[in-house]
């Protein structure tokens, strides 16, 4: 299954952690990231979100299923998102927000709201768990003991 992973963000490079856990994610599950660059500064944070909102949906294929994260979305434990991830099977999108988060009105039309936590991270801190997820959920779906995994 595809994955395009789609985030606002400035900074044109992925880090060293992320393209270790790219590198790692075997079959079946393959991410694309998809950076949507935002160089605007606006008055309000609804206009930036808005603004945001825009350029993803000029981005995401409605075709197919989106999910949107937000910290009031469903939770999964690890074992839950993979089997998720098994019954989409599927190419997906899923939306990390920048620094304000996405608009409400893309999260209402997203199939669902996923939540890593009821905490706030940083949008560059949150790209890495979601992508930590998916190598779990790749790991669990391969049997895989990840847990094992020697840094």
């Amino acid at each position: 299954m595809n994955i395009n992973l789609f985030y606002i963000s400035n900074n044109k490079s992925n880090s060293d952690h992320e393209n270790k856990l790219l590198s790692r994610l075997k079959s079946p599950i393959k991410v694309s990231l998809i950076r949507i660059p935002v160089k605007k500064k606006f008055k309000s944070k609804l206009e930036q979100i808005e603004h945001e909102a825009k350029l993803l949906r000029a981005k995401i294929d409605f075709s197919k299923p989106f999910f949107c994260f937000d910290r009031r979305g469903r939770k999964f434990s690890t074992n839950e998102f993979s089997q998720f991830l098994i019954k989409l099977n599927m190419e997906a999108s899923l939306i990390i927000g920048g620094a304000f988060g996405l608009s409400e009105s893309l999260k209402n039309e997203s199939n669902e709201i996923i939540s890593l936590s009821d905490m706030e991270f940083s949008h560059e801190v949150f790209r890495i768990m979601v992508l930590e997820q998916l190598y779990r959920a790749s790991c669990v779906i391969n049997n895989h003991p990840y847990q094992q995994i020697e840094e």
